[in-house]
């Protein structure tokens, strides 16, 4: 039986490509053990042991973007974060990383103790700690094209896509009839006019604070304008009250019958968000995070060139600029929609699986 260790954390978009990559490997192959490395604090603490994986955690590290007391306590807290890495990593045949803070250390144990390393890169620009994997792991793979303008090891990594879970994949090949079905279960299921345009506005796992004041905002308005909302609200934020119309939801466990449901999505621009909007061919408003290197401007850039996106910088996402805007938005989302069609492609999750059986079938056991 050959170990393989997923490594990723922090928030759902390193976490749920590495679940992706598992469940595919446990389904295709009886000669594999998947487990994985997070931390205490990250989603990983949740979706890993509901997946039915061993979670292994190690210290949180991550790099001090500023000079302060932190910054002077990073080399002591990394140099411990890479000694439990080292005792996790070592009885390990391959470590497939996604990225996220807790995947340095783990990278780094890999490089001394000589076991093969495959680095995913979700974003379409990379983080540092993938930055850092990217020059001795022995397979790079990427989600965007784009990626791959960074030069060094990116410009010969393979590009292979965003693993997704099934379900969201699935709809990609779905039937207008298959679509229909799902679609009046669930307006049934949420108690919604399915004669009204839906708009499902969601800010990740954790709920997006600027994103929900601006629907907070702007909901009459728009509940009066004829739409049905869907707001996904985020497990760390206080529940609306739920209105005709109006369907708020702390943690949206079935992220697929929501965007069949929906007719134009509001979100952030994270790696798999985009991914899953491409994947299911919606129309949306990203609404960038405004931190970290700019990746999620760069992580929608495909859906902006193709005409399934707008953007909309965080700073100017009001409720002014929304009232304004949504009648022009849902009459690009209504042409998106009618001229979509199924696309038929090979899961990511796949792609990367067959790269690790191919590995791990040169390992002795």
């Amino acid at each position: 039986m050959h170990r393989v260790l997923l490594v990723g954390g922090g928030t759902a978009g390193h976490v749920e490509p590495a679940l992706a990559v598992a469940n595919w490997l446990l389904e295709n192959s009886e000669d594999v053990a998947c487990e994985f490395v997070g931390t205490k604090f990250g989603i990983e603490r949740e979706l890993v042991p509901s997946a039915g994986l061993k979670l292994h955690t190690i210290l949180k590290s991550p790099l001090p973007r500023k000079f302060d007391f932190r910054a002077i306590l990073w080399p002591i807290k990394f140099a411990i974060a890479v000694a439990q890495a080292l005792k996790i990593v070592r009885s390990t045949d391959l470590v497939i990383g996604f990225g996220g803070y807790v995947s340095a250390p783990c990278y780094i144990a890999a490089r001394i103790l000589g076991v093969t390393l495959i680095i995913h890169e979700a974003n379409a620009i990379p983080g540092w700690a993938n930055k850092l994997g990217a020059k001795f792991a022995d397979e790079n793979l990427i989600a965007f094209k784009s990626t791959s303008k960074f030069g060094g090891s990116w410009q010969s990594a393979k590009l292979v896509g965003m693993p997704l879970r099934s379900d969201i994949f699935a709809i990609s090949n779905m039937s207008k009839s298959e679509l229909s079905a799902i679609w009046t279960d669930t307006y049934n299921e949420l108690g919604l006019d399915r004669t009204k345009r839906t708009i499902f506005v969601f800010g990740g796992s954790l709920g997006a604070e600027a994103i929900n004041r601006t629907i907070s905002e702007s909901l009459y308005f728009l509940l009066e304008k004829g739409f049905n909302v869907i707001h996904g609200v985020g497990s760390k934020n206080s529940l609306p009250k739920a209105r005709p119309g109006y369907v708020p939801l702390a943690y949206i466990s079935d992220m697929a019958k929501m965007y069949v449901a929906s007719d134009l999505v509001i979100s952030r621009g994270g790696a798999v968000t985009c991914a899953e909007i491409d994947a299911v061919n919606s129309f949306a408003l990203i609404v960038p995070l405004p931190i970290g290197n700019g990746e999620q401007n760069a992580n929608a850039a495909d859906l902006v060139s193709k005409g399934a996106a707008e953007i909309c910088d965080n700073s100017n996402f009001t409720s002014d600029w929304l009232n304004s805007n949504i009648d022009d938005l849902a009459l690009k989302a209504d042409s998106w929609k009618a001229k979509r069609t199924p696309i038929s492609l090979t899961p990511a999750a796949q792609k990367i699986g067959q790269i690790v059986l191919a590995k791990i079938m040169v390992i002795p056991k």
